[in-house]
């Protein structure tokens, strides 16, 4: 009984780590803090302070206004999440193991479109300090397979939103350098599920269809910080360094399930947000062009077990998800067109942080290509409107995991593919007073 409760925990909060986002950043990562960084594919945003939603990116960068700044955001993410395959189930006999069921398990759109919204505003203190806040989301996910999915019990529905609020502080040391220094506030919320698919529900006389075999809903707040510098060596040469620190979650709620009345108890998910460090440079080449490029890393090898607690005192090894560190490397151009028009264009290459041996339903994560562009209109002096489009390109991948099914015996799996596409959409006001 200990080894089926085990597993059936396991099915579900596994789903931990779905991430429809996984179209869009690496792991659960989110990145649409701004729109006129979109339009450059995020290229150089640590070095580029061209409104207050630099904030986000590098809090040293906000001591160059002169003024108030305040930036309001929304993207909306339309993924494209695709699922292809055929799942085996057995079972074992004296005879040796016999096929119970072999269905097709395909789906399409298992994402949700997503709206994000952000907002900054930051000001100048006297000619040293400058100070700000931020509200934004920097992780989130969100799947849901169909009822009729006959892998339900590899992954059913998963959701994390989670939202900062982020106070900073910039301090002008000389000229040519600033450093500063922020503080994160971030609430998450959790719905984490998985189900008996249709064909196991008929093999294990279930009555209910797609029975819950785990449920669990939580919410945390977490705290962490975040620090930058912004060096200016000469004045067409922006330089930036910035690193957000990783918060803990510890998600606490309900977990439920309709086969296993043991599990109906309070109980917890401990979720970290990996760490995230920039590197980012801005070159003017004349009165017109610049370029921008950006390396980014996040921790996410820090991300390698999932682990259920259960108010019963039992803790559980749920799964190993063994993730990698993650590389996002982007290039971009800006083109000042005239007094009211700036064009921007981008190409970024981010890494997934899923390995060949550790893939399965639960993370479609793969490397991505994304192209941007973007335009700033300037509606009057203090007030301008950023436009911005990407299409992200995530390379098809090999699925082939086993998994059984408690102590029923039944052990199933699933053969395919996954495939992912995104089309995002943002637009940003900025205003100064």
């Amino acid at each position: 009984m200990k080894q089926y409760f085990s597993l059936r925990v396991a099915v579900g909060v596994a789903l931990a780590t779905v991430s429809s986002s996984s179209a869009l950043a690496a792991g659960f990562q989110v990145n649409e803090h701004s729109a006129n960084g979109l339009g450059r594919a995020m290229a150089g945003q640590a070095a580029m302070p061209e409104n207050a939603s630099v904030l986000a990116t590098n809090p040293a960068a906000i001591g160059v206004f002169t003024t108030s700044q305040f930036s309001g955001s929304v993207s909306s993410i339309f993924p494209s999440v695709d699922v292809t395959g055929q799942i085996t189930s057995t079972m074992p006999t004296e005879a040796g193991d016999v096929v119970i069921a072999s269905e097709d398990a395909s789906e399409d759109d298992i994402a949700d479109i997503a709206i994000i919204p952000s907002f900054f505003y930051v000001t100048p203190l006297n000619e040293k300090w400058s100070v700000g806040v931020g509200a934004f989301s920097t992780y989130g996910l969100r799947s849901d397979y169909g009822d009729d999915f006959e892998a339900l019990h590899f992954a059913d529905t998963a959701e994390v939103e989670s939202f900062t609020i982020n106070p900073a502080v910039s301090y002008k040391v000389n000229d040519t350098l600033r450093v500063g220094f922020g503080l994160n506030i971030t609430y998450a919320d959790a719905e984490i599920s998985s189900a008996l698919p249709n064909s196991l529900t008929t093999v294990l006389g279930v009555p209910t269809a797609n029975a819950s075999v785990f449920k669990l809903e939580g919410d945390d707040i977490g705290y962490g910080w975040n620090a930058g510098v912004f060096y200016q060596p000469t004045s067409s040469t922006n330089i930036a360094l910035s690193y957000r620190a990783e918060t803990k979650l510890e998600l606490d709620g309900e977990v439920s399930s309709a086969l296993s009345a043991e599990l109906n108890q309070p109980g917890s998910l401990d979720l970290n947000l990996a760490s995230i460090t920039e590197l980012a440079i801005s070159q003017e080449l004349d009165e017109q062009w610049s370029v921008q490029a950006s390396l980014v890393f996040t921790d996410w090898s820090t991300f390698q077990k999932l682990e259920a607690n259960l108010a019963s005192g039992d803790d559980f090894l749920i799964k190993e998800e063994n993730f990698d560190d993650s590389l996002r490397g982007s290039i971009g151009v800006t083109y000042v067109l005239n007094d009211e028009y700036t064009l921007r264009a981008g190409y970024a290459y981010d890494d997934g942080v899923v390995t060949v041996e550790n893939r399965s339903l639960s993370i479609p994560d793969t490397d991505r290509h994304w192209i941007t562009g973007g335009v700033t209109y300037s509606m009057t002096e203090a007030t301008t409107i950023d436009l911005a489009y990407a299409y992200i390109n995530g390379r098809e991948a090999s699925i082939n995991k086993t998994r059984s099914l408690g102590s029923t015996g039944i052990s199933s799996t699933m053969v395919g593919s996954q495939s992912a596409t995104a089309h995002v959409l943002s637009v940003q006001v900025n205003t100064r007073f």
